[in-house]
């Protein structure tokens, strides 16, 4: 037996000799040596020891003794890991009147009796190594790695094989659990997005209609301080929804030659609010010739407008802000630097870091979800740029220093489309269809003072049914609404009225999936909301040329 038995290192070999037993001492052996020079006695003690060996082992361990695979034995860990008692056969292709005690399969699917790993081996006269799901009598999933060796006799004749298992189920099993943590975690922030643009647009529409009315100083100042604060708010939710889409790899770029100056200017629109409401003195150096690149214009402005941000974010008032912008060596450089809180060493390697705050402390509560400079790190390398920070220190400002590869010639540059201008629009009829009575009231006023006839819908069936007697030029659909959604909706009007209607997709939710099905839907155009009046009025404008 095992426990008579202690194993003596001889070179590369193991040696094994029997402790005494009545005042004798065997004979020591070597376990794995020769066997043509070995006796009958010695041949029976390496059988007996390797047995035990195997029988014990912590490892799970099967061994066929025949070439079809008809009786296994199993070990005494792999007897745990199936979930059978000792000394159970535990063949998957069992004599007559026997039922295999367990399944193999892989992906969820049986593996067929010819590949299934020890007849594989046997009848490819090969090792096999692989993953695969153990089905135990009781439903219970085991994940193993699995690995199997032919085993042959004197002659080369294949006598069995020998299977060894790694145990992987808790291991796959934590990967599964983080996976799906990911995915919830994904589906929470685009929720969280939906849910937040819903009230958001309604905000945006009041303060739209407010500012068509054109009344006093108080009521302008007033509704440019709400502007300002869901300006802030919306950039919130967008944020939101781009870690959605970093963390599963889902930002595309649009890639077209410009000028990067374009996109500071661009960044420089969107934060000016703040850095004007945070008396702040802005320095912008930028050079005359144009830096051109091949960028995603949006993109790699809200890259720059994030930093921005940051610095207004952690500058106290009346500081200095500065962005600066020069080519170096084939290389755009774009610098921008404040006058704020500094970066401590301590916190310096962790800045990019996801949900990380410069200072936790209230007093510097500033808002944010520390997610910005993330989404900048980002959209910076998916250009093929590299973003580095550094600081003198706590309460010493911070630089952030971009670095984006020039383009090899000007060529012809995409120019981004220019805003309206103010011309008057061609009044249009307009369908709106929104089951949220207040969201359809405020878009109705903006577009009626905008100078359209514009009808209301509060579900989809209805929306069919005003589209076939008003005949509109553009229909605004929301998107989950009662009774019809807006993607059947958009295809009954599609088939009624033909190419002449505009169709557009007004919803909150905006991912690329949302924006594949509205295409697919029929939808033209595909708006999340809150919409800026800008781009409805583009839309208005492109419906007159059609």
């Amino acid at each position: 037996m095992l426990q008579n038995v202690r194993p003596r290192p001889i070179g590369r070999q193991w040696r094994f000799s029997r402790r005494p037993e009545h005042g004798t001492v065997t004979t020591p052996f070597t376990l794995f040596g020769p066997l043509d020079t070995a006796d009958p006695g010695e041949l029976r003690n390496r059988l007996h020891t390797l047995e035990s060996l195997v029988s014990r082992a912590p490892v799970p361990i099967a061994v066929a003794h025949d070439a079809e695979c008809r009786f296994v034995t199993a070990n005494a860990a792999l007897s745990r890991l199936l979930g059978v008692p000792p000394g159970v056969n535990i063949s998957l292709a069992p004599r007559p009147g026997e039922e295999p005690p367990y399944k193999i399969q892989r992906n969820g699917m049986d593996v067929p009796s010819d590949e299934l790993p020890m007849q594989y081996a046997i009848a490819h006269r090969t090792r096999v190594s692989n993953d695969i799901e153990i089905v135990r009598a009781d439903g219970t999933v085991m994940y193993v790695q699995n690995d199997v060796e032919p085993l042959y006799d004197l002659h080369g004749t294949i006598a069995g094989c020998v299977s060894v298992c790694v145990d992987l189920t808790e291991r796959t099993r934590a990967e599964d659990l983080r996976r799906e943590t990911d995915r919830r975690k994904d589906e929470f922030l685009a929720t969280l997005s939906h849910e937040l643009r819903s009230p958001l647009a309604l905000i945006r529409d009041a303060l739209d209609v407010l500012q068509l009315a054109g009344d006093d100083d108080t009521r302008r100042i007033a509704c440019q301080t709400m502007q300002r604060q869901l300006q802030q708010l919306v950039r919130l939710t967008d944020d939101l929804l781009d870690v959605s889409r970093m963390t599963r790899n889902r930002i595309d770029l649009r890639r077209q030659r410009l000028d990067l100056r374009s996109a500071v200017h661009s960044a420089l629109e969107t934060t000016q609010p703040l850095i004007d409401a945070a008396a702040h003195r802005l320095i912008c150096r930028l050079p005359d010739e144009p830096l051109w690149v091949e960028a995603d214009l949006t993109r790699i402005a809200q890259a720059f407008a994030n930093l921005l941000h940051n610095a207004v974010k952690y500058t106290g008032r009346g500081g200095r802000i500065t962005i600066h912008a020069v080519e170096d060596q084939g290389t755009a450089v774009v610098l921008v630097r404040d006058t704020g809180v500094g970066i401590s060493p301590q916190a310096l390697p962790r800045i990019f870091d996801m949900f990380a705050q410069l200072d936790e402390s209230i007093e510097r509560a500033e808002g944010g979800l520390g997610i910005g400079l993330t989404l900048a790190r980002r959209l910076i390398e998916l250009h093929g740029g590299t973003i580095e920070a550094s600081s003198a220190g706590a309460g010493r400002g911070s630089t952030f220093v971009v670095r984006l590869p020039l383009s090899a010639a000007a060529g012809d540059a995409v120019t981004p489309a220019a805003a309206p201008t103010g011309d008057p629009v061609t009044p249009r009829r307009i369908l709106i269809a929104e089951d949220i009575p207040d969201a359809a009231e405020m878009l109705r006023v903006m577009l009626e003072r905008m100078g359209h006839d514009v009808r209301v819908a509060a579900d989809g069936v209805q929306a069919v049914a005003l589209a076939k007697e008003y005949q509109p030029d553009v229909a605004l659909l929301d998107i989950g609404m009662p009774r019809m959604d807006g993607y059947q909706a958009a295809r009954e009007i599609r088939a009624a009225l033909g190419p002449d209607v505009r169709l557009v997709a007004l919803t909150g939710w905006g991912q690329e999936e949302d924006q594949r099905r509205a295409r697919e839907a029929g939808f033209d155009h595909h708006l999340t909301k809150p919409a800026e009046p800008e781009t409805l009025e583009r839309l208005l404008l492109l419906s007159d040329r059609r």
